[in-house]
Parts: structure tokens; sequence; C-alpha cells
């Protein structure tokens, strides 16, 4: 009779137990599921995420759960669409709603049949195709255009960065090869017009600015040591210039007895590539002008030392190089002080750049400034170039 009773408290408590167990794992299903719809309607993914993986440790309703969360995810799915087509949302948030569908890791053949008919995303898979296939025949200008195309969010994206550096590296391997061989030749304002032209087609790379910048310190070291160099020769027209090398500027103009013959006196510092025009008198300079300039490339430098404007004339043509210049001012021989650059026909420029060097030695100014120079500087004015 005892056995018995036993047998029945042990049976009515795992009764109750099963009850409570059960009751358990039908309030969590409940309550999961709850959560789960919640979190897709306020596109929540990463949160609905969670409620699902907790609903499918559910060992007694883990089929129930995932079937009822993919009948709410079709749900939602058609709710992305009809909001889709209605316009209500842009194709960029229904991609970005559908990859949060995707990252539940349910049943995804619906959802990508529905994604890969966006235009995002098609048109960038067929970007992305079309950039291999002009990978593979070597037309890497073109190929990187087209993984550039590449949406953002389109599963292809990671890899169309990855060819977008191999097209990059390709693109950038001849020109700075040729970069180097004007870099090896000190043909640095070459290198930079070459490099300048090649940029057009790369302006953001940061690679190419970083060899820009590289030349231009370089040519910076080159006018530098040219200027050095030529003033450390002993001749009358450099020696003057040793005393105040490197230290001539708009403080120090009047504390070195500097005169010239006219009310006027032009410094030209070829390092910064500009000339300034003083008015005054000895130790009483003022700075007048300043203008950008451009004086002789590598090679055909510009002379240094202490000159005197000595003639002038509004134009000259030079048929060795097939141009000619307005307004010059001349202060050695063939240097002179001329415009930008002009064609026989004295209205088409030749070569509008300024400071950098791209003279063969002349010293060259915008057609204003060099209309100025021509104006008022007269001959007998000192000219002094470091």
């Amino acid at each position: 009779m005892k056995n018995k009773k036993l047998l029945i408290s042990i049976s009515s408590a795992i009764s109750v137990l099963l009850i409570i167990v059960v009751s358990y794992f039908i309030f969590s299903y409940s309550n999961n599921l709850n959560k789960f719809k919640e979190d897709l309607s306020s596109n929540n993914y990463e949160d609905a995420s969670y409620c699902f993986n907790n609903g499918t440790k559910n060992i007694i309703l883990k089929k129930t759960f995932i079937k009822s969360s993919e009948d709410i995810i079709t749900e939602k799915l058609s709710e992305i669409e009809n909001e889709y087509y209605s316009g209500d949302i842009s194709e960029e948030e229904t991609v970005e709603d559908l990859n949060g569908l995707l990252s539940l890791n349910t049943s995804n053949e619906e959802i990508l049949n529905f994604k890969n008919t966006l235009p995002l995303i098609k048109d960038s898979k067929d970007s992305f195709d079309i950039g291999i296939s002009k990978l593979d025949e070597e037309n890497y200008l073109e190929a990187l255009n087209y993984f550039k195309s590449v949406h953002n969010l389109s599963d292809c994206k990671a890899q169309a960065l990855e060819y977008e550096e191999t097209c990059l590296d390709k693109i950038r391997e001849p020109i700075l090869k040729t970069v180097d061989e004007y870099i090896s030749n000190e043909k640095y304002s070459k290198g930079i017009e070459y490099l300048d032209s090649q940029i057009n087609s790369l302006p953001d790379d940061p690679k190419l600015q970083e060899k820009r910048d590289e030349l231009e310190k370089l040519r910076l070291e080159h006018l530098e040591d040219y200027s050095q160099k030529n003033i450390d020769k002993a001749t009358a027209r450099t020696a003057p210039v040793m005393e105040y090398y490197k230290k001539l500027n708009e403080d120090t103009i009047n504390q070195f007895d500097i005169t010239s013959n006219t009310n006027y006196l032009i410094f030209v510092n070829i390092a910064e590539q500009k000339t300034y025009v003083y008015e005054g008198s000895k130790n009483d300079w003022t700075l007048d002008k300043t203008f950008t300039c451009s004086t002789g490339i590598e090679g055909k430098e510009t002379p240094v030392g202490v000159f005197t404007v000595q003639n002038r004339a509004p134009w000259f043509f030079s048929p060795k190089y097939g141009q000619g210049g307005k307004y010059y001012v001349q202060f050695m021989g063939n240097y002179l002080f001329h415009s930008i650059p002009f064609d026989s026909d004295r209205t088409t420029v030749s070569d509008p750049t300024l400071g950098v060097p791209s003279s063969h030695g002349c010293i060259r100014l915008s057609v204003e400034d060099s209309k100025w120079l021509y104006d008022n500087v007269q001959n007998g004015s000192k000219i002094i170039i470091y």
C-alpha cells in the first residue's frame, strides 16, 4: 500500500514537472516568436536574429518555431516588395532590408530572387562581370571604372575593391617607371609635367600624388643646388649675390645697401618661381609687385647673378623653338623677361605654364605682368637672380 502511494506521488511529481517544462517551452516559443515579429516589423534585424537563434534552441517546438518564423519572414518580404514598388522606400533601403532578412539564415531563395531583380544589384553584377572581362583583356583603366561603379551594397563590392587595387597597380606601373627615368636624368620639371598629364586618369590616387610631391621636392632641391653652385663661381656676375643668398626678402631687402640706376629693383627667386619688383632707392626699397614666373628647365636653366635691364620690344619670335613672346625685356644676350609663349600668329598660346620651370632660360610672365614690366621698368634697372 505504501509503495503504491509512493509511486502515485512520484508519478504526480513527474507530471507536474513535465507540465512546468512544457509550459516553459511553450512560453519561450510564444515570447521569442512575438519578439521576432516585433523586431522584424521595426527593421531591427540584429535583435530579430538573436530571437531566431534563441527560438531554434527550443528542443520541443524548434520545427514549429522555424515554420512560424518563415511565415513571418514571407510576410515581411511581401511588405518590403510592396513598399519598394509603391515607391515608399528607396532601392538602397530595399537592399538593406533584404540583407537583413538574409542575415537570419533561413530559407533564402525567394529573398535572393527578388534582390537579384533590383537594378542596383543587377547593374552592379553586370559592371563586375564586364570589369573582369576588361581586366582579362589588360584594359586596366576601363576595368577600373567598371569595378568602381559596383555599388557598396552589392555582394560583389568586396571583390571589386580588390580588383580595383589590381588595376591601379597595373596603371601606375608604367607611369612610375617613366617618372623614375625622368628623376634619374634630373629632368624634374618634365617629370612633373608628364605626371600631371597622367594624374587626370587617376585624380584621387594617393601614390601618384606622393610621387608628385617627391618630384616637387627634388625639383626644389635641384633649383637651390643650381643657384648655390653658380653663386659659388667667382665671376663678376655671381659674386655679388653671395652676400644675400637665401636671405633676401621683403623684410631684409634694405639691409644690403643694394642700389639701382633707376627707382626699380627686380629680384627673381628661382626656387620659388617668383619675380619681385621693388620701388624706391638704396636701403629704402618697398615691394611693389609680385609675379608668378617660369624660369629655365633642367639643362637650360636661367642664369644666376646680377644684371641690368638693357632693351625691350613688344614682340619676338624664335624659329628655333617655333614660338615667340610679347613685351620682352632683355637682361643678358638672348635672356629675356617675356610673356607666356605664343605661336607665330601672336594669338595662340603655345604653353600657358607658370609657377614651374618651363622655359629655355628666359623668365616667363603672364601677358599682363610682362606688359607692366615692359611699360614701367626702365633700362638700367638692377636685376638680381638666384
